[in-house]
């Protein structure tokens, strides 16, 4: 019985810490085709829980952040305080400046 409480409290805890992934952006992503020359610097991000790591042409480069929300806006801000604002869209996110669109990079 003791077992059976323990594997039905693990159960719970998975499903609920799935159900609370709540961040569109956590993932990786790429440029959507066609983008300006603005993008460059956002041709490939990888968002996790506590970590983005942008790649650059020498080598990629992590930073610790946290995530807010502002209505429809994502907001990631970097350790350094710089800050990246994203929307979701169909099929995948747009920054806010400069207006980048992004897909998913499976």
């Amino acid at each position: 019985m003791r077992y059976l409480r323990t594997i039905v409290a693990s159960g719970l805890i998975l499903v609920a810490t799935g159900c609370s992934k709540s961040n569109p952006l956590l993932g990786k992503w790429k440029l959507a085709p066609n983008q300006g020359n603005e993008c460059f610097q956002l041709g490939a991000i990888e968002f996790g829980d506590k970590l983005m790591t942008m790649a650059t042409p020498l080598a990629p480069i992590s930073m610790p952040v946290t995530y807010s929300r502002d209505g429809d806006k994502y907001i990631v801000t970097a350790s350094s305080g710089q800050a990246f604002e994203f929307q979701t869209e169909s099929g995948g996110i747009k920054s806010v400046s400069p207006e980048c669109h992004m897909v998913p990079n499976n």
